[in-house]
């Protein structure tokens, strides 16, 4: 299986290194393309072969799409092909719709693009459809998320803030960014953050699982300070590695005809969470696990608990929140 790495940020690089240190003898090669040649040689020389630097002509059975959110719709359109497979790792409304509305094209190419691949939306839509195994109906999804993964994603959180939010109420409703606060607790080693509405392609992509809930909401973990300042440009340059980390999600509904809520969560640096994320997809989809063509989340082309296995296998490992 040839890979083609779009973007060698913290995401695109952690990617990357998961491949190359854990060699699988369905990858024969792994070539990296980036806007700064420089980080593609530097990973190529790093860890050698099958590592390599890379172009946007290089014949490949999987594209991972590791650029800045906004532009991978753009990319993912160019990069077609037929049986080709793209994994796009983008957070950004835009993106995402865009790429649903590629579902068309895609099918007559014969490829298959997954969008959200990444800690939310991606980890989240999984831990999601987990959650619901257990529930008789579902009435109510709600997604938040914690940390940054990079540069990069900083700066899509900071414009995702200040713009409107998607919900489902039985029907698409949009609020203001940064309105909304809510005390969510994560796994530690985050615990509690007060998190609000921001323009997250999640409940996008959960909708096409859960189309008969009532509510489906994300919301991303931010500061005073963040609210107020979402809508200058960023106060100071974002740090080059996203820290802590974290994903929630928590689906209600009914259990042999009673109320029930149930939390799951993972915490880990986005960026290494994302990667994760990544590379268990890609194991799937050199076992011939992944199948189909269109534009689809995630959640609807793996199986969730044996995808939260393989990325348990890799270092992020999912928790319950029972209760006090």
């Amino acid at each position: 299986m040839d890979i083609l790495v779009v973007g060698a940020g913290v995401v695109g690089a952690g990617v990357v290194k998961q491949l190359a240190n854990s060699p699988s003898s369905s990858v024969s090669r792994v070539a990296v393309i980036d806007q700064n040649p420089d980080r593609a040689w530097h990973l190529a020389e790093k860890y050698g072969p099958p590592v390599t630097e890379g172009s946007l002509e290089d014949p490949a059975d999987v594209v991972i799409l590791a650029t800045a959110s906004g532009s991978q719709a753009r990319l993912a359109r160019r990069l077609l092909g037929h049986g080709r497979v793209v994994l796009a790792t983008s957070d950004s409304v835009a993106d995402v719709r865009r790429m649903l509305g590629m579902n068309g094209a895609v099918r007559q190419q014969n490829s298959l693009v997954i969008a959200g691949v990444g800690m939310a939306p991606g980890l989240s839509d999984v831990l999601a459809v987990r959650a619901a195994a257990e529930f008789d109906r579902v009435t109510e999804v709600h997604v938040a998320k914690f940390g940054t993964g990079g540069p990069a994603c900083a700066r899509q959180h900071h414009r995702a803030l200040s713009s409107l939010a998607l919900e489902w109420r039985g029907g698409w409703k949009q609020r203001p960014g940064g309105s909304g606060r809510e005390l969510c607790w994560f796994p530690s080693p985050v615990d509690a953050a007060d998190c609000y509405r921001a323009a997250l392609p999640d409940p996008m992509l959960l909708v096409r699982k859960f189309s008969r809930a009532d509510r489906i909401t994300a919301r991303m973990a931010a500061t005073r300070r963040d609210r107020f300042s979402s809508w200058l440009p960023m106060l100071r340059p974002p740090h080059p590695e996203g820290k802590l980390g974290a994903v929630r999600v928590e689906v209600r509904g009914q259990r042999d005809d009673a109320w029930a809520g149930r939390i799951l969560g993972a915490s880990g640096a986005p960026g290494f969470v994302a990667a994760a994320v990544v590379v268990s997809a890609l194991e799937l989809i050199g076992a011939g696990k992944v199948s189909g063509s269109g534009v689809v989340g995630l959640s609807e082309v793996v199986d969730a608990v044996e995808f939260l296995d393989l990325v348990a296998g890799h270092g992020v490992v999912s928790e319950e929140f029972l209760g006090a």
